[in-house]
């Protein structure tokens, strides 16, 4: 018997991660799902699980220990809150909210409630990240000295989901929803949180979110980073440099982890479409640990936070056309 039971709430692709992610393991699986488009929750659903269209029965009925948060970015707030009054640990997706108010009310709700808060920043997950990440920690090559992250993604209407493209469900557009995974890479290679942005965004005719950004972060501890998003007939790159005393990382979804030095440039850890599942995978397990009272790494609602506040500094500094400081503690993971 399944020892550990998970709600799914949100049937859509990220959703779908988690489904594959929970395949396999005896000690916890997902029983339940719930969708307002109940015939996707019952696309995803396997034999044997329960399917809800509405979270509040879910959370009441399904018997639950935790629920997997991923919908709308907006909704993850009062969802997390309800879950958590109801005794439930909590894995939700990134970004963690669309207001850092938003942020605090779920860390101290769930802080009240006695149960975990984890957000899904599935790149601390990853087999090329983490081991760029050790590298890093390790000072072989130096000290981080400038990083630069550069993502493609597609914001043409009709490119995603409808919702992804409402300011309000949505929070805003390429920054919130893609930025965040840039931010947080920032940080963590960085070893600080952003402290001050500069930015540029611009939009579409016709869109009402943004869909391509320029920003410069300085972190903490000094770090300087760039943030370049765009939407606009690019091929796929997601990839982040980061720039030491003396050699260059590369960390790139499509290339893997490449060492840069002396203009030559050597393979560390190939990329492998298997890498996603690995991380989502290792992500959960994680989290049903540390659940449970173990050990497992997951990444706190802290951190989780300090992402959302830096992704609005972003939009902060484009409004006002000046720097924006973004004082506020956090520790890292």
């Amino acid at each position: 018997m399944t020892s550990f039971r998970i709600g799914l709430v949100g049937a859509g692709a990220v959703g779908a991660h988690h489904v594959r992610a929970a395949a396999g393991p005896e000690s916890y699986a997902i029983t339940a799902i719930c969708d307002v488009r109940r015939e996707a929750a019952e696309e995803l659903a396997a034999p044997g699980v329960q399917v809800y269209d509405d979270y509040r029965t879910m959370i009441t009925e399904a018997d639950l220990d935790a629920v997997i948060i991923t919908t709308p970015h907006a909704l993850h707030a009062q969802q997390v809150v309800e879950a958590a009054a109801a005794g439930l640990h909590v894995l939700v997706e990134k970004p963690m909210a669309t207001t850092v108010e938003d942020c605090s009310r779920m860390i101290e709700v769930c802080r009240e409630a006695g149960v975990l808060l984890a957000v899904a920043h599935v790149i601390h997950f990853d087999p090329v990240a983490r081991e760029a990440r050790s590298l890093i920690a390790s000072g072989e090559f130096g000290a981080p000295l400038l990083i630069a992250h550069r993502r493609s993604a597609h914001y043409e209407p009709n490119s995603r989901p409808a919702w992804f493209f409402d300011p309000v469900l949505a929070g805003g557009g390429i920054v919130l929803n893609v930025g965040t995974h840039g931010l947080d890479r920032i940080q963590w290679f960085g070893g600080g949180t952003v402290r001050r942005v500069s930015s540029v965004v611009r939009g579409r005719d016709g869109i009402d979110v943004e869909t391509d950004s320029l920003a410069l972060v300085e972190l903490a501890n000094g770090v300087t980073a760039s943030v370049v998003l765009t939407s606009r007939g690019t091929p796929y790159y997601d990839e982040t440099d980061v720039v030491m005393q003396e050699v260059t990382l590369r960390v790139s979804a499509t290339d893997g982890l490449l060492l840069l030095r002396d203009g030559a440039t050597t393979t560390l850890v190939d990329a492998s479409p298997g890498h996603l599942e690995t991380a989502f995978r290792a992500q959960l397990g994680g989290f049903v640990s540390a659940a449970r009272g173990g050990d497992g790494e997951y990444i706190d609602g802290s951190y989780g936070r300090s992402v959302v506040s830096a992704a609005l500094a972003v939009y902060q500094a484009a409004d006002r056309g000046n720097p924006v400081e973004v004082p506020r503690p956090a520790v890292l993971p």
